[in-house]
């Protein structure tokens, strides 16, 4: 069963490949290679004219001009392509966690986020997805993306803004007012002023920069109270020169090792990887974790990954959009065009952009910085249940721009001698688990009887069909 679940919740979909590797390594040894894989880096994901090894000047240049949404459907080509192909499935995991957990917007009156957002996808969230917690705050708070969106790069000692400050402790860390007050939220403000940017958008781009001129130059008082009741205090002298930085970056450190924050991100990762509704004892220990190893992500995943909750499977995840969709290419072996253009939309970039935003998911593109919901409740409508099923059949016939599945690559080979037998076959290529009921709906379907032989369901015809009423399937919506 074990094997089954990370299947099943690590990766996007159990391809051949990965069945295979399961089941020489055992599911523990999977396990530590997955958590050993980095995430994808920027070579071989697409082609063409695209920005995603270029610097924020260069990407300036090729976007100003054209639709601005155009730069998040270039990130959703390159998510899909590094979910369908690399072997890290758990890191390209994380990094779709970790961008939605420090969520920012590209697209309209975006502060400029568009044209950061490649930039920071490369640089924080793929190095830090599988590191510790701490690094990845701290090069969050100085990412480009973070500073345009949240303003703090507007922030003065005269006139701290505490957009970022309340985010910080809110949203990055110990969630909505657990422990803190708005004093508490002031004094953050204080601490983060002087953290800028430097450079032009237009010339040689923008970059953080600390600018001590800016900073607040009074001491600073941040008081905490843990779940237990007890209180910490985080206090700053009065600084004025270079050396005020420190501040901020000593109170990131302090924040991401608070029992707050522990419970706060182990609840989310509990969450995403278990179930909507996170067991508290699972919360708790993995919590324990995260402390217990200096915010290291690793040792909390294979604490939450190898929990008996988790390897019972109590809790199914219903799939986001993005899983539904690079899982469904996955299992069908889809070709996925790498192609890009800054100033045409190329078939797969449309078709794959277009069908995130139709079913929910405009990734890079939520307006509030507080991420994509992650419950079924959200994901789940009579409106999207619709177009999941749309989706699914025009991947099983190969009618989205840019994507093709070689449908009869997936029958099995020799091929059975009854309809029953091909499509029991066909869900067991594509990792679903059917029942005699959903045979009999298949078939009636194609207008032939289960036991009818091969030859009467005209698969030349049909088999996609076939293909995307599998895909389609109740259980195929769920990890």
């Amino acid at each position: 069963m074990h094997k089954a679940q990370l299947l099943s919740k690590i990766t996007y979909g159990a391809t051949a490949p990965v069945v295979a590797e399961v089941a020489s390594l055992g599911a523990v040894g999977f396990l530590d290679r997955q958590l050993g894989l980095a995430a994808a880096g920027t070579s071989d994901v697409l082609t063409g004219t695209h920005s995603l090894d270029a610097d924020i000047a260069t990407r300036y240049q090729l976007f100003k001009s054209t639709d601005s949404n155009r730069p998040a459907r270039e990130l959703r080509h390159a998510a899909v392509i590094r979910a369908v192909r690399h072997e890290g499935q758990l890191a390209e995991r994380m990094v779709e966690f970790w961008t939605n957990h420090f969520s920012t917007a590209s697209g309209e009156d975006d502060k400029n986020v568009r044209f950061a957002a490649a930039s920071d996808d490369r640089d924080v969230f793929r190095v830090h997805a599988l590191g510790r917690f701490s690094d990845l705050l701290l090069a969050n708070a100085r990412s480009v993306s973070m500073q345009l969106y949240l303003d703090n790069y507007r922030s003065t000692g005269a006139k701290p803004n505490q957009n970022y400050a309340r985010e910080v402790m809110e949203l990055h860390t110990m969630g909505a007012s657990n422990g803190y007050d708005e004093a508490d939220v002031e004094q953050v403000a204080r601490i983060f002023t002087g953290w800028g940017l430097a450079g032009r958008l237009d010339t040689d781009g923008l970059r953080f920069e600390y600018q001590p001129s800016r900073h607040f130059t009074g001491p600073c008082e941040v008081t905490i109270v843990h779940p237990d009741g007890s209180v910490n205090t985080f206090a700053t002298p009065a600084r004025s020169g270079p050396e005020g930085e420190q501040d901020g970056i000593d109170f990131l450190n302090w924040l991401a090792r608070r029992p707050n924050t522990a419970n706060y991100l182990a609840s989310k990762l509990v969450r995403r990887f278990v179930g909507d509704d996170p067991p508290a004892a699972l919360v708790a220990s993995a919590a324990q974790v995260y402390l217990a190893n200096d915010t290291a992500i690793v040792p909390v995943l294979r604490h939450i990954l190898t929990s008996r909750l988790f390897i019972t499977n109590q809790y199914p995840k219903v799939r986001t959009p993005f899983e539904l969709l690079v899982s469904m290419l996955r299992t069908t072996g889809a070709t996925v065009a790498q192609d890009f253009s800054p100033t045409t939309d190329l078939p797969a970039t449309r078709s794959i952009s277009d069908h995130l935003t139709r079913l929910g998911q405009e990734m890079w593109a939520w307006p509030t910085p507080d991420g994509f919901p992650d419950n079924q409740n959200f994901w789940i409508t009579t409106s999207t249940t619709l177009r999941r099923w749309e989706l699914a059949g025009r991947i099983g016939n190969s009618t989205l721009n840019g994507i093709v599945v070689d449908a009869a690559a997936l029958l099995p080979n020799p091929m059975p001698a009854t309809i029953d037998q091909v499509v029991y076959a066909l869900a067991a290529r594509l990792g679903l688990k059917i029942t005699e009921t959903d045979v009999s709906a298949i078939a009636t379907f194609l207008g032939v009887a289960t036991d009818a032989p091969v030859a009467d369901a005209r698969l030349d015809r049909t088999l996609g069909d076939a293909i995307g009423l599998l895909l389609s399937h109740p259980s195929n919506q769920y990890r």
